[in-house]
């Protein structure tokens, strides 16, 4: 049983807006995300469910995927989000966000690299994608620091955006950073 399940049974209000989670595999962003959604009652969409449910391993399949997700992105609704951060399409997602018309805050979950390694190494989610990925072990300190370019270069500088970096250690658990994150999204203007 999820012990999130029990943490906040109650929906909880906040202005109508659009959070999107960003972080490396392994960070916590789908637990947290799909926590917010299920508690505000706002939209989710992640890169990676398009992927699974539009994606197919090819090109093709990719940009479905992508096209998917950035039409969330621009929604005029509400919606929680979530994918890495950075990468080729960060800047269609910096301005399909600010286009939509709605309040955006952006979080960043950090946690330790190391962390976020052994977590991503159990996960079992087969993701379609059509390109090889690096071993874990390489791929998320590399995702790190490009998350963290793309904070400074992208999400933090943006007017139109809240941005806030939330910094856990690599023993809280994740009732404690959804907890967190609960905490900071009710103190949203």
């Amino acid at each position: 049983m999820d012990p999130l399940d029990f943490c906040n049974p109650e929906k909880f209000i906040i202005s109508p807006r659009k959070i999107l989670l960003i972080g490396t595999m392994g960070s916590g962003k789908t637990t947290v995300a799909e926590h917010l959604a299920r508690d505000t009652g706002f939209s989710y969409a992640s890169i990676d469910a398009c992927r699974m449910k539009f994606g197919d391993g090819t090109m093709d399949g990719e940009d479905l995927a992508w096209d998917h997700f950035l039409g969330s992105c621009a929604n005029p609704l509400p919606a929680i989000l979530e994918f890495s951060g950075c990468g080729p399409h960060a800047d269609e997602v910096h301005y399909a966000l600010r286009d939509s018309g709605v309040p955006v805050t952006i979080v960043w979950l950090v946690l330790p690299v190391e962390t976020c390694i052994i977590r991503a190494l159990l996960r079992k989610k087969n993701v379609p994608a059509p390109y090889l990925w690096a071993p874990i072990e390489s791929a998320i300190p590399v995702f790190h620091d490009a998350i963290g370019d793309s904070w400074e270069r992208t999400w933090s500088r943006e007017p139109a955006f809240q941005a806030l970096r939330q910094e856990f250690s690599g023993s809280d658990s994740a009732f404690r950073i959804y907890s967190d994150i609960r905490k900071s999204c009710l103190s949203l203007r």
